[in-house]
């Protein structure tokens, strides 16, 4: 399976969905540092009214539901049974055998053209 469909679609959702909680939210954000890393902390706080809200989240939720999704098909991706190479070897052989079998056709065509021809010069001769 492939998983480029699901991931782009899973980037947009997202991407709509924190868009529009983010530019319709009143939010403050602090940040402090301190020598000790455990010492530093991050603040962020955010409201978003209305229907922004709902359809933020809404879109953030798909988003992330879109996201698993492509993640199960880049797993399954990697474990499928048979390889491209497989695939590539299977539908080459299966391109030599129509060739082959359209080249036996052209014999036969060659044959039959030739046996009209010799019984045509049977006739006028």
């Amino acid at each position: 399976m492939k998983s480029d469909g699901p991931l782009i679609l899973a980037v947009v959702l997202l991407a709509a969905g924190l868009t529009i909680i983010f530019s319709y939210g009143v939010a403050t954000a602090g940040f402090s540092a301190g020598y000790p890393l455990s010492a530093a902390t991050l603040n962020m706080s955010i409201a978003t009214n209305g229907p922004a809200a709902g359809g933020g989240m809404g879109l953030t939720l798909l988003g992330l539901l879109a996201l698993i999704w492509a993640l199960v098909c880049s797993v399954f991706g990697l474990f499928r049974l048979g390889s491209d190479e497989s695939r590539l070897e299977r539908a080459e052989r299966k391109r030599l055998e129509r060739e082959e079998k359209l080249e036996r056709v052209e014999q036969r065509r060659l044959e039959r053209a030739e046996k009209l021809g010799r019984a045509e010069r049977v006739r006028l001769g």
